[in-house]
């Protein structure tokens, strides 16, 4: 409403804008004072006359005259006194135009200069009485006389600042347009703000009367958020599954009438309490707990949804659906978590099951003998059966055949679900396995008049169980006969992948698959055509089986079609390494962990150890003879030996010392289990790490390990906290003690510094750039890092389940708000223990010394 007239802010600006610049155009636009030209002007004309009159003087002298105002030096100095004068220009001059009126003023200059001379030198050939010379002098004086000079030098002036002056006047007219322009734009402004002025009380009245109705409005809105809200609290009173509202920290706020009957507590038992310890029990499987520690973690935007057991008030223990949802909103986090009995749902799966268990095993093994038979009936076992008799026993065999698949297909699934379909890994041709699949679907293709074709070139072996990839294959290429036309062919195609991946290509010609229909495909008992009518036959299993199948190797089958164009099924096979790198895998090495060889025939302290050491983080790989740790050596030689040097096959000290003598086993970490000390056993310290008297300390030995596979040199510790402040202050701090400090600022840093050089222990804070201090943790936690030693040093409070994920090796946490300086010395202390008591050792060492 009146928008067009309303007078804005920016019209405002440039109004008192324009009355500014009509100001600077009055100044810069104003005549010029005529005082400068006409004093300049003067002085030229002066210099015009006295150079006329130095010519006069200068002839009358030539004719024996006598002098009006003098000819000698004094006057030609008095002449250049002049012109040097001229060389102040009028301020209205710009600088080409001084510039030219210099060069004429110069060229003047030359020329008094040359007709002083040349009066000179006439004045010397009189006094030799060369009067001819004399004239001569003269008459060429005459001829470039400074006079005409300086009329030349009037000309270009007066042409200067004729030029000049045209200039002005054409800004002048310029400015004058502008200054229009500007002041018709002010009277607009003006009359504009006049407007406005007028309509502001129409306006004011306008918007008094939508005030009331907004205000009307609101209060209608008011009632029916009322009615709204008293209809969600009805619903979610009468709703039969349990809702429960969660702060950010996994407390309990809200809880409807179903929750509170599932879980048979009251509302005061239940709010303020954390959800997952009330409502989880501690019997859970490993992992379960913390898969829905990290649905309550997740970001907002989706619902995680998982089956646990959950606890009742009165200790019993029942099957649930959790989805847990994070509710949308600026204010603090929330998370909203529904909960579903599910007792009823997984009886009846376990009835379900043990159904299908029962009837597909009572039913396979007759139909096997079925089949049997008929087929024996089909040879002829009985004689020579009628035509049509034959056509009907041929019939009973397919369908039974039909039925075994299904059972099959049933079981197979059962299998898949419960985990227990084992694969029979083995090296396999490409080639061969094409060959198989084609040889065993041809019958079905003739008979469809569809021709088979194998392209493979080139591929290596693939690693995996032939009769499952046989049963994939024979289950795409059967679909793709199915669904081709007559004389259309169906290619099995196999190439190695740029990433080394072995693909396997299943390429139709047929009508293609719709694009809203793909999502259907690998789903149980789907088929595109779900009508009872289907002419194609098939069971709706054989994609979701083969599918599962694949990805048991460690793929995925993918589908590409095109609508009329054919349809092509693909899937990916790791390649078998070769010979060398079977050999070299004979003792697998895990290079997340470090890889400890014990050697000892002791089966009581082999089974210690390898608990001790796994449990700490280590992979134990167990010799118990010396040749058969040579054998392990030389496949792959381990991080660290733990040796008994009471072995029934050798000298274990003698064979301990031919390692040191090979250049792969010289720097091996070693660690003797004795008896008795290593001076009674006649060994030089040098040659081990530690030695160590039966029984074990426990640990000992494992501080002994930490030592003997990190790097020599000082304890180093990395400082990671995105505040520059605080990490000087850690590490003036650490440096104290001797340590070797590094800084990270952010955890992507963190991790990459941690990975180059593996810190003795690690001070972390929690909230950091690009990599929080969790997914930090996390990251270490998969690698050689898991046994590290931590200090969690961070100023957010931390619950019980952010200190059990924020853990590696020994850990610390740590608060700043209430943790002392002396508290983290002393912790750093603590966790480097060894290594600073051997740092204050051998300085204590050398103070004796010296």
């Amino acid at each position: 409403m009146m928008k067009g007239s309303r007078l804005s802010k920016r019209s405002v600006v440039l109004a008192a804008g324009a009355l500014l610049l009509l100001c600077g155009l009055f100044m810069t636009g104003r005549p010029w004072a005529v005082s400068e030209n006409d004093r300049y002007r003067t002085s030229l004309r002066q210099l015009l006359v006295a150079s006329a009159e130095l010519e006069q003087d200068v002839l009358r002298a030539r004719l024996g005259l006598p002098e009006v105002h003098g000819s000698g030096p004094s006057d030609f100095a008095a002449l250049r006194a002049r012109a040097e004068a001229l060389r102040d220009f009028p301020s209205f001059l710009p600088d080409q135009d001084r510039q030219t009126l210099a060069a004429t003023l110069e060229r003047y200059l030359g020329v008094l200069k040359e007709n002083e001379a040349q009066l000179a030198k006439s004045l010397a050939a009189q006094a030799r009485g060369e009067t001819r010379e004399a004239n001569v002098l003269v008459q060429a004086m005459l001829e470039r006389s400074a006079r005409a000079e300086a009329e030349r030098l009037i000309n270009t002036y007066l042409q200067l600042y004729e030029r000049t002056q045209t200039r002005n006047e054409r800004s002048r007219v310029a400015f004058f347009l502008v200054s229009l322009l500007l002041g018709a734009y002010v009277m607009v402004v003006l009359v504009r703000l006049s407007r406005a002025t007028a309509e502001l009380g129409t306006l004011n009245t306008d918007l008094e009367r939508r005030v009331e109705e907004r205000t009307a409005a609101l209060s209608t809105t008011n009632s029916e958020l009322s009615v709204s809200e008293a209809r969600k609290a009805a619903i979610l009173e009468a709703a039969p599954d349990g809702v429960l509202l969660l702060d950010g920290e996994g407390r309990l706020l809200e809880l409807n009438p179903a929750a509170l009957r599932t879980f048979r507590l009251t509302s005061a038992q239940a709010v303020g309490r954390d959800f997952l310890s009330l409502a989880l029990p501690a019997s859970l499987p490993a992992g379960a707990r913390e898969r829905v520690a990290a649905a309550l973690e997740a970001p907002a935007g989706g619902a995680t949804r998982l089956e646990s057991p959950c606890l009742r008030a009165d200790g019993s223990v029942f099957p649930s659906e959790l989805t847990i949802a994070r509710v949308h909103g600026d204010g603090p986090r929330r998370f909203t978590v529904f909960v579903r009995d599910i007792t009823e749902r997984k009886e009846v799966e376990r009835m379900k099951n043990e159904f299908i268990s029962t009837v597909s095993h009572e039913l396979r093994t007759p139909l096997t003998s079925i089949r049997g038979s008929l087929g024996l009936l089909e040879g002829g076992i009985m004689g020579e059966l009628p035509a049509q008799a034959l056509d009907m026993v041929r019939i009973a065999r397919t369908n039974t055949e039909r039925l075994i698949r299904l059972i099959n297909d049933i079981l197979d699934l059962e299998k898949m679900d419960a985990g227990k379909l084992e694969l029979k890994l083995a090296p396999l041709e490409c080639a061969e396995l094409v060959e198989a699949t084609l040889s065993g679907v041809q019958g079905m293709a003739d008979t469809a008049g569809v021709p088979l074709r194998s392209d493979v070139e080139g591929a290596p072996k693939v690693k995996g169980d032939r009769d499952r990839l046989i049963q994939v294959l024979t289950n795409l290429v059967s679909n793709a006969v199915k669904f081709s036309p007559r004389d259309a062919p169906v290619t099995v195609r196999v190439r190695e992948e740029a990433g080394g991946r072995v693909r396997f290509s299943v390429v139709d010609q047929g009508p293609g698959i719709p694009a809203e229909k793909r999502s259907r495909l690998f789903g149980r008992f789907q088929q595109l055509d779900g009508s009872d009518t289907r002419s194609k036959g098939g069971t709706g299993l054989g994609l979701a089986i083969s599918q599962a199948i694949v990805e048991q190797h460690g793929g995925r089958i993918e589908v590409e079609s095109e609508e009329g164009k054919g349809s092509t099924f693909t899937f990916t096979l790791e390649p078998l390494k070769p010979a060398s790198a079977e050999a070299a895998s004979a003792v697998p090495r895990d290079e997340s962990r470090y890889n400890v060889l014990v050697v000892t025939a002791d089966g009581e302290l082999s089974t210690l150890l390898r608990g001790l050491l796994s449990h700490e983080g280590y992979r134990v790989v167990r010799a118990g003879s010396l040749a058969e740790a040579a054998e392990v050596l030389e496949a792959s030689p381990p991080d660290a030996l733990v040796v008994d040097t009471q072995m029934p096959d050798g000298q274990a000290l003698d064979w301990v010392r031919r390692l040191r003598e090979q250049p792969r086993t010289r720097e091996l970490p070693v660690l003797a289990l004795s008896g008795r000390s290593a001076e009674g056993e006649g060994v030089g310290m040098p040659l081990w790490v530690d030695w160590m008297a039966k029984p074990l300390e426990e640990t000992r030995l494992l501080k002994s390990l930490r030592y003997a596979m990190r790097q020599p040199g000082q304890a180093r510790v990395l400082v990671v906290d995105d505040d520059a402040g605080t990490r000087r202050v850690l590490c003036a701090q650490l440096e104290r003690l001797g340590v070797q400090v590094f800084e990270a600022a952010d955890g992507e840093s963190a991790v990459e510094l941690a990975r180059e050089t593996t810190p003795d222990l690690i001070v972390l804070d929690v909230g950091l750039p690009r990599l929080d201090g969790f997914e930090v943790v996390d990251i270490l936690r998969q690698g050689k890092g898991r046994t590290t030693p931590l200090i969690v040093f961070t100023g957010r409070e931390l619950s019980s389940m952010d200190q059990r994920q924020l853990t590696l090796g020994i850990t610390r946490h740590l608060t700043k708000a209430r943790s002392s300086e002396e508290e983290l010395v002393s912790s750093v202390r603590e966790l480097l223990n060894g290594l600073l008591a051997r740092r204050e050792a051998a300085a204590a060492e050398r103070k004796a010394l010296s």
